[in-house]
């Protein structure tokens, strides 16, 4: 029994989140995340790590051993929701501790992201926030949801953050304004020459 009890105690920490393979030896670079100290969540062990030879980051368990590859270009510590904010090239997105992605790196700032955690920890239901982004491949604007699906499918030259009561004001292709709803409903008509003319007239509505 003495024996055996070595490798007993090697077990859990071989189990903490599955080994994907060796870690480096050398230091671990900051530059990449924002806080260097190890996390537990769900009896995982996942600690940020920057990759020597491709600059990229993963995370490694208590062993050094790579338990979610290196392959996001910057990484942050598992907050108490239990997901990760990463960045891959300009995109952020948030990861869980299988590595898997919870929302994918979609949005364009890092701000955006963190929001869209808070709101899935929270448990808003879809919909209920929305974030505008610029949509890379038309170049226009939409709306996305906390998973990082549009909810509102990217057709404005230019848009707004929703209010209080669920307005954003939007601009369309031919350069006019407008306000929509969560829904997408055009709640005020295109028609109007500049954004501070939208908004005034939604106050007036009450709906601002």
């Amino acid at each position: 029994m003495k024996r055996i009890f070595p490798y007993l105690v090697l077990v859990p920490l071989l189990c903490s989140c599955s080994v994907m393979g060796p870690a480096f030896t050398g230091g671990v670079s900051t530059s990449g995340f924002e806080r260097t100290t190890s996390v537990r969540h769900a009896g995982h062990h996942c600690t940020p790590a920057e990759d020597p030879a491709t600059g990229l980051y993963g995370y490694i368990n208590d062993l050094g051993m790579w338990v979610i590859p290196p392959k996001f270009d910057a990484v942050q510590n598992f907050g108490s929701s239990g997901l990760a904010r990463v960045r891959v090239g300009n995109r952020y997105g948030a990861i869980d501790p299988t590595g898997q992605w919870v929302i994918p790196a979609v949005f364009s700032t890092s701000s955006n992201a963190t929001a869209a955690i808070q709101s899935l920890a929270k448990g808003r239901l879809p919909g209920i926030e929305l974030w505008a982004e610029r949509d890379p491949a038309t170049g226009l604007f939409g709306y996305l949801d906390h998973y990082g699906r549009w909810a509102i499918a990217p057709q404005y030259r230019n848009c707004g953050t929703f209010g209080q009561q669920g307005i954003a004001v939007i601009q369309i292709e031919d350069g006019h304004w407008g306000a929509i709803d969560r829904q997408g409903a055009m709640v005020v008509q295109p028609r109007f020459n500049n954004a501070s003319d939208v908004r005034n007239a939604v106050q007036r509505l009450g709906r601002y």
